[in-house]
């Protein structure tokens, strides 16, 4: 099972504390979150099951970068390098 808190680690501050806030509020498991959405100027959107939570946070460019930043561990060229010959990979076998 993985760990939702190791996942919200690579996200900015400001997005974890609108995160924890809802889950706070609503009295809810972090652990009922499977997926995160996050568009640039748009609002946060998380699935629970089959129900969506929109969370009105605007996410900046910025705070994209910072979790890409964290994710690629500051390396985005390394695994730009990785996912571009993946997906060269999965064309030629198709």
């Amino acid at each position: 099972m993985i760990n939702i808190n190791n996942i919200l680690r690579c996200f900015p501050n400001n997005v974890v504390r609108k995160i924890d806030e809802y889950f706070v509020k609503n009295n809810i498991n972090l652990n009922y979150l499977e997926e995160i959405r996050l568009r640039v100027n748009r609002a946060i959107i998380m699935k629970l099951g089959q129900a969506e939570i929109i969370i009105e946070y605007n996410v900046t460019s910025e705070e994209i970068l910072e979790i890409l930043q964290q994710i690629c561990d500051n390396s985005i060229y390394s695994y730009q390098n990785q996912i571009v010959n993946r997906l060269y990979y999965y064309k030629r076998r198709a």
